[in-house]
């Protein structure tokens, strides 16, 4: 019979007709290894990943992974081995594979028929198979890899199964009355394992069927002495019921069944949802046999772990017929149990009297062990305080299994952990329902879900609504709902009798450390998801802050929901610890938490400060200046100075409401700092209702405008109107602001202000003023010795000559311009100028010239990410291609540049794009279409009140009838 092509029952091995195929270095092969592990499974890059670089990954880790899948395609296939059955997925690789092609799932195969063969009686064939599956093996699994972590559960189901296959083929051999090979077999399996008293039973009774009563007479014997030595106990009844009948008398020990003893408390008969995570710990449990099996449920306060693991442990009880322990470790008191009075306790459950009880520690731990070596019991450690008041309770050998439950995260254990958080929606809905009944529950309606919401489907929250609502007929769910809707004082509704959410989240909290709680009450702050450091500032933390965060993730206080754009850890507390912890901050002393509120405040300010001195672009408005000396944390400075555009994405949310909440404070100075700063990266990314909210907010807190920040506010609002074409309110806000600024004596702000004026006059066709304007906003800034204004300026002028169709008065201020924008290295000033240029060629009549200038300007503006000023000039370049007749390019860059458009709010640039697509569409028979897209340009500009442009739309949409 030809042998499979991939080998893993021993060293790894690819063969084909026989002869070896050479995969390549460890890393290729650890690949196939993991792929053949897993046939026809999903395996992920992240897993791949894992195994390949345990310590770390490098950052071409995802590249050397398909790097290394190709070499090994290419293996196989210079092989002569077909590589179809290996499939590319999008974020990992399949590989499916036959019985015939991998000896695991062969020897799988042939074992399922060797116990058919069995089941029926047919001991002739079901020895053939057997033997036939064992003889796959070749040695250990993948001994010739190096081991990975991921690897173990499979290797362990297969281990285990080639352990089982060989005790059931020894059962077999008995039967069939086959007895000399069945003598070495278990001989060799007793070297292996020794304290197994089956095998030791079956020797005995082989050797005396066999005719050989005096080997069966010192078999028995060295049983007896083996087991006394390393388990200090006798052997158990069965083995000595054998030793009885090989030495001629019965009846020296008086057997009994035992009652197996069950410790379990009695379950809640309301049960509902974690029926994922209850298979799981089931299938779990359910591997218990040649090594104990330890599962971890960790989670947050009121989580239900006890409930899920008295759950399961009932549900499993038969799998452990010598009984279940149940032992609650106080880990949440003020005195957790100490480990040798646990295990005294639990020794007195295994029958042990007092006096044998030993005094050590490590002697009583090993007397456990060896009491449950050869039992099969399931042990419930409920509420641990830490692994190492665990590790001396876990059985060491044989096929028991442990539950633990802890708020803590215990990862130096030998165990499977099993996180709990909170249910999700279903899963709440349905606990609800098994407490108040299906017809409250339905009867409740919408209500339902704002019940569950306040309680974050908690299970502790939800129990005790249910409890309330139950024991309250009178009550409807939304009266309950209504209570619950005010956060301040929603933990006073959530208790019942003994259950109180409050009080389980204070049973955590008291064990932290003072920097820890500190942290914890911090957290209060925020209604949404923090960043590390942000945690860090408003708790006032020093060094310590990374370990404090990593206490109360261990603790399951906070979540690590992942990192940001930035690389840096973000965290979230559940909204009932949060209302706990806003108590708890509430009653710190007033004076800190003002103080701390503020700390935060400057350091945001600080902050974008330092974002917008690295931004890409150069912000045509006025920032602040460097005031209180706030100095922000050293790692998140860097982050942000390395990625400014990433990092104001990652906390646009947060800075919006520190404004709002400076405001609050009464410190408006600080909320125009913050506000004066945002406006260039809201200006950016086409965050208009934020701008608006954030400056007509604070200039609405400022009695009478008359400082810098006011007048930059009002700069930046006039900017905000002009984009949404608010033409009378743009050049009154910039007016507003020039005086200001004047005013104040700020040259380079009255002549940003007046640049804002001469583009309103631009746009709506007041050419004379708006060239008055920019050459008055040219002087002041050349008098400020401002080059970044002077070019701004000189590209505003020559927009001016544009408009009047003047391409030789344009082009040598577009010279300087571009000349200028390059000189201080503003790439954004010089994509606009560039922009102007092709208009320039343009008229001119060189329309390739202009499409490559406009195309430059598109790279520059993708490069920096400027979603806003890129779609302006793909409009350019949609209009440039279709007046060449490149129709289907047009009509790809204008779809793009309407639908931001659309999303930035300018009227008037969606107005005529959609006019555009209109006319591209007519032209190319598409007439639906080109109506559809008329009728939208027409609306739009009849929006804007421009009757002249919505004449010439209604004309085009009259030609089409």
């Amino acid at each position: 019979m030809e042998e499979p092509t991939f080998g893993l029952l021993g060293p790894l091995r690819v063969q084909h007709e026989g002869a070896a195929v050479h995969i390549g270095g460890p890393k290729p092969r650890a690949v196939l290894a993991t792929l053949l592990l897993q046939p026809g499974g999903f395996v992920s890059l992240d897993l791949l990943t894992e195994i390949l670089w345990p310590g770390g990954a490098p950052r071409s880790a995802v590249a050397n992974v398909r790097t290394y899948v190709r070499a090994l395609r290419r293996a196989l296939s210079d092989a002569g081995i077909s590589t179809a059955g290996l499939r590319t997925q999008p974020s990992g690789y399949v590989f499916d594979a036959s019985p015939d092609e991998v000896d695991l799932l062969l020897f799988t195969q042939r074992l399922a028929q060797a116990r058919a063969a069995r089941q029926r009686g047919d001991d002739d064939t079901a020895l053939r198979g057997y033997e036939s599956a064992l003889g796959l093996w070749r040695g250990s699994v993948l001994q010739d890899v190096p081991a990975s972590v991921a690897w173990d559960p499979a290797i362990t189901r297969a281990e285990e199964a080639r352990s089982v296959a060989v005790d059931e083929c020894l059962e077999v051999r008995l039967r069939m009355g086959d007895f000399p090979p069945l003598v070495a077999e278990l001989r060799s399996r007793l070297t292996e394992y020794p304290l197994r008293e089956d095998l030791w039973e079956m020797l005995v009774r082989v050797l005396h069927r066999s005719g050989r009563t005096v080997e069966a007479r010192s078999a028995y014997a060295q049983a007896e002495r083996v087991i006394a030595a390393e388990l200090g106990v006798e052997p158990g009844a069965s083995l000595r019921g054998a030793g009885e009948e090989v030495n001629g008398y019965v009846g020296r020990h008086l057997r009994t069944s035992p009652v197996p003893v069950c410790q379990l408390p009695i379950g809640v008969p309301d049960f509902a949802g974690r029926a994922e995570q209850a298979r799981r710990l089931e299938d779990l449990l359910a591997t218990a046999g040649r090594q104990p099996v330890v599962a971890i449920l960790s989670g947050p306060p009121g989580s239900g772990k006890t409930t899920l693991a008295v759950h399961v442990a009932h549900r499993m009880r038969e799998a452990f017929p010598d009984g279940q322990l149940f032992v609650d470790l106080g880990g949440t008191s003020d005195q957790p149990r100490e480990p040798a009075d646990v295990l005294a306790e639990m020794l007195r459950g295994l029958g042990v009297i007092d006096s044998a009880i030993p005094r050590d520690l490590g002697e009583r731990a090993a007397l456990f062990r060896s009491r449950l070596a050869q039992r099969r019991f399931l042990i419930v450690l409920d509420d641990a305080a830490s692994g190492t008041q665990v590790r001396p309770l876990l059985p060491g050998t044989g096929g028991s299994a442990v539950l633990v439950s802890s708020r803590r995260r215990a990862p130096g254990l030998p165990a499977h952990h099993v996180p709990v958080g909170v249910l999700d929606h279903s899963d709440a809905r349905a606990l609800l329902g098994a407490i108040v009944g299906p017809d409250r529950l339905r009867e409740g309606g919408t209500d339902t879900d704002r019940v569950l919401a306040c309680c974050g489907s908690l299970p502790l929250a939800v129990r005790i609504a249910g409890s309330r609502l139950a024991n309250r007929p009178g009550w409807t769910v939304g009266t309950l709902a209504d209570l619950l809707h005010d956060e301040r004082g929603r933990l006073d509704q959530l208790q019942t009798g003994e259950m109180e959410v409050r009080a389980s989240a204070e049973l955590s909290y008291r064990h932290l450390s003072q920097p820890a709680a500190t942290a914890f009450r911090a957290f209060g702050e925020f209604a949404d998801e923090a960043a590390g450091w942000l945690v860090t500032v408003a708790a006032g933390l020093g060094p310590e802050a990374t370990a404090v965060l990593e206490t109360l993730a261990d603790e399951h206080l906070v979540e690590v929901v992942g990192t940001d754009r930035l690389g840096l850890q973000r965290y979230r507390m559940h909204d009932l610890l949060r209302c706990y912890a806003r108590e708890l901050a509430e009653a710190d002393d007033a004076d800190l938490r003002h103080q701390r509120r503020l700390q935060v405040i400057d350091t945001l300010v600080a902050l974008t400060r330092i974002a917008n001195a690295a931004m890409p672009t150069r912000f045509l408005g006025v920032l602040g200046e460097e005031g209180r000396p706030v100095v922000p944390p050293t790692g998140i400075a860097r982050a942000v100075r390395a990625q400014p555009v990433e990092w104001f994405e990652t906390e646009r949310r947060l800075l919006v409401h520190a404004v709002g909440s400076a405001v609050r404070l009464g410190q408006v100075h600080r909320a125009a700092d913050l506000a004066v700063e945002l406006a260039s990266f809201f200006d950016m990314r086409g965050y208009y209702d934020d701008w608006l909210w954030t400056h007509r907010l604070v200039l609405d807190a400022t009695p009478t405008p008359s400082d810098a920040r006011s007048a930059a506010l009002l700069r930046n609002l006039g900017q905000l109107h002009l984009y949404q074409d608010r033409y009378t309110d743009a050049l009154a806000a910039f007016d507003a602001s020039r005086d200001l600024f004047a005013a104040l004596g700020h040259r380079s702000g009255e002549a940003v202000a007046a640049v804002g004026a001469g583009s309103v006059h631009r746009v709506t066709g007041a050419l004379d003023a708006a060239l008055e304007t920019f050459t008055t906003a040219l002087d002041t800034f050349s008098e400020a010795g401002d080059q970044h204004g002077q070019a701004v300026a000189h590209n505003a002028i020559a927009s001016v000559w544009l408009e009047r169709r003047a391409p030789g008065a344009a082009a040598p201020w577009l010279a300087s311009a571009l000349s200028l924008s390059r000189a201080v290295g503003d790439r954004h000033r010089e994509a606009q100028v560039r922009r102007r240029i092709a208009v320039l060629h343009e008229l001119r009549g060189e329309p390739d010239g202009a499409r490559a200038e406009l195309e430059r300007a598109l790279r520059i503006l993708d490069d920096l990410a400027d979603t806003h000023c890129a779609a302006y000039v793909q409009q350019s370049i949609g209009e440039l291609c279709l007046r060449q007749g490149d129709a289907g390019r047009a009509s790809a860059l204008l779809v793009d540049a309407l639908a931001v458009q659309q999303q930035l709010g300018d009227c008037r640039a969606q107005a005529r794009v959609a006019c555009l697509l209109g006319e591209l569409h007519h032209a190319t028979g598409r007439k639906q279409t080109a109506r559809g897209y008329f009728h939208r340009s027409l609306s739009a500009w009849r929006r804007l009140r421009a009757g002249d442009q919505a004449d010439l739309v209604d004309a085009k949409l009259r030609s089409l009838r």
